[in-house]
């Protein structure tokens, strides 16, 4: 699976961007079904999905966990992110904070870096659809492209659901 979902995010440049969709995570036998802003683009990635704000400013990736492997799927989201935009990670920002979304138990895991725009956000959200089935829900941009995509990127957090 480690492989799979890292070939994905490594020809993350092939593949069809469409505006606005409904994905199955992963899209053979789903654990979750997400749905992106009608203005986004958006497009598969292997057994996940990736889309971005109509202007660029805000990313998101979300793929399945391989069994209870988080810590893993989150090392390859954090290289696929910092190979995008070429992201440094202050390490002492981090920040891990327990919540509920859609009813569903989630880690919220945040950091502080930047790029060469300058300062960027970077949240992952593990949800826990089910024993042994979380999802991750990476997300980067500045800090005031996920102010100005608070709206849309709350919606999508919300339409998350167990498939």
């Amino acid at each position: 699976m480690r492989k799979i979902i890292l070939s994905a995010l490594l020809c993350c440049g092939s593949g069809i961007w469409t505006f606005g969709a409904t994905y199955k995570i992963p899209p053979e036998k789903p654990i979750a079904t997400v749905t992106i802003p009608d203005k986004w683009r958006s497009k598969e990635l292997g057994e996940g999905m990736e889309a971005s704000s109509a202007d660029g400013a805000l990313r998101v990736l979300v793929v399945p966990v391989e069994g209870t492997k988080i810590t893993e799927t989150m090392g390859e989201a954090m290289r696929y992110l910092r190979g995008t935009g070429g992201i440094t990670v202050n390490p002492d920002s981090l920040k891990n904070e327990p919540g509920k979304l859609n009813g569903m138990d989630v880690r919220q895991i945040t950091w502080q870096g930047k790029d060469k725009n300058g300062d960027v956000k970077i949240s992952f959200t593990i949800l826990f659809i089910a024993e042994k089935k979380p999802l991750l829900v990476a997300r980067w941009g500045s800090p005031n492209a996920e102010k100005k995509h608070q709206a849309e990127l709350k919606e999508m957090l919300k339409s998350i659901r167990k498939a």
